[in-house]
């Protein structure tokens, strides 16, 4: 048994803090056993496994990562003799798999780590990661797959779906997910966009913000819009532009069935920017009471800025704006937003990040962190929800870059 109290899951998805139950081998095995009916131990290369059908099942306890980490961290520790098991079961036609045993109370989940990257780092008692938010989506919803920030694939998969995993796979269970990816197909595609052209793009169809300054999140949406409605998936996915006053005024609402199943914010985002863009945080935090999930979808792009290159672009921009008939408040300057005009973009990846009753709470002492800087100061700004990249896999819910697009 662990000292340090940490996150667990129960039954029900709950989060709950406590220490962290060793298990023996005998129980480990036998929870991987019990799942798997008809399925025997062998040892291969001297390492005792799991054998299911073809798949030589290699497997640790999924245990807290240790102080100084975060509560949420967890991982298994990988020995350097797999490597050899690996090797030897790939050679007798078998599907050696790298699992991790999590177990606490009354629920069991197993966590499939994609062995390759792995096995081509060099396995040297290595660990591999998973976070809470990984168990939370495996015990809610059954099966669980992302990539980590390091490329690592791994799914987590309740015990009760572990034996129908092991035989067919997994396929994204999520439809939300599944049109994001689709778009993404499409949309990062690695071609670098021109800023006025985007602009022109929009008024030509009408958009209603084509005339923003930071154009690249309205094209976003427009582009995004644009491919939800050409593949008819609108009962899954709407880009809101036309929101009533009484309602939550996120840009996309995903539904199921027609009925809005949680809303989600689409951000634009520097890929060089440290934290993720957040929402004022009495609304946001009244919605994630309400339906339980919030999404945020952020596209990060490399940028081209007017100021580098002599503001030709923005003067470009400013002129085309004039021509149509859009005059700022202040009237017409062919320098208007000049310092931060950007020239172009290129979109390169996409997180979705996913906020729950799981992780919520590293959300909340962060923005009251960030709510104590205000006090007393006559800053008018309200604090916003934000996630620090440290934080980001206990939030990753899907990822996705030009580089995987044109592997894939």
């Amino acid at each position: 048994m662990g000292n340090t109290v940490v996150d667990q899951i129960a039954p029900d998805g709950t989060l709950v803090h406590d220490v962290d139950r060793t298990l023996s081998q005998k129980r480990r095995l036998g929870l991987i056993l019990d799942a798997l009916p008809g399925a025997t131990l062998e040892r291969i290369a001297g390492t005792k496994v799991v054998m299911y059908g073809d798949n030589a099942i290699l497997s640790k306890q999924v245990t807290y990562l240790g102080n100084p980490w975060e509560v949420y961290k967890k991982r298994i520790q990988m020995p350097k003799e797999w490597a050899a098991t690996y090797a030897d079961a790939q050679h007798r036609g078998l599907t050696p798999r790298f699992v991790g045993v999590y177990h606490y109370e009354g629920t069991t989940i197993f966590v499939d780590f994609e062995p390759t990257t792995y096995i081509q780092h060099g396995l040297n008692n290595s660990s591999a990661h998973v976070a809470t938010n990984d168990l939370f989506q495996a015990q809610t919803l059954g099966q669980f797959s992302r990539v980590d920030q390091n490329d690592n694939r791994l799914t987590s998969v309740r015990a009760d779906q572990f034996r129908s995993y092991t035989r067919v796979g997994y396929e994204e269970k999520n439809p939300h997910i599944d049109v994001l990816d689709r778009f993404s197909t499409e949309f990062l595609n690695g071609s670098k966009i021109e800023g006025l052209a985007a602009v022109q793009e929009m008024h030509a169809a009408n958009w209603p913000d084509k005339f923003q300054n930071e154009w690249q999140g309205f094209y976003l949406e427009y582009r995004l819009s644009g491919f939800v409605k050409r593949h008819g998936l609108e009962h899954l996915l709407i880009v809101q532009k036309e929101k009533r006053k009484s309602e939550y005024d996120y840009d996309l609402r995903l539904l199921r069935g027609g009925v809005t199943e949680h809303f989600g914010d689409l951000k634009a985002s520097n890929i060089v920017v440290d934290d993720s863009p957040g929402n004022a945080a009495e609304k946001f935090f009244q919605c994630l009471d309400e339906y339980g999930r919030f999404w945020y979808v952020i596209y990060e792009h490399e940028t081209w800025h007017g100021r580098d290159s002599r503001h030709l672009a923005t003067i470009a921009w400013n002129e085309w704006r004039k021509s149509v008939g859009h005059v700022g408040r202040k009237g017409y300057d062919p320098l208007s937003y000049a310092g931060k005009f950007k020239e172009a973009v290129r979109f390169v990846g996409v997180k979705v990040l996913e906020i729950n009753q799981a992780n919520v709470g590293i959300v909340l002492k962060e923005f009251q962190k960030d709510f104590g800087q205000y006090l007393g100061q006559g800053n008018p700004r309200k604090p916003k929800v934000m996630i620090k990249k440290a934080d980001i896999d206990n939030f990753l819910i899907y990822k996705k870059s030009i580089e995987e697009r044109a592997t894939a």
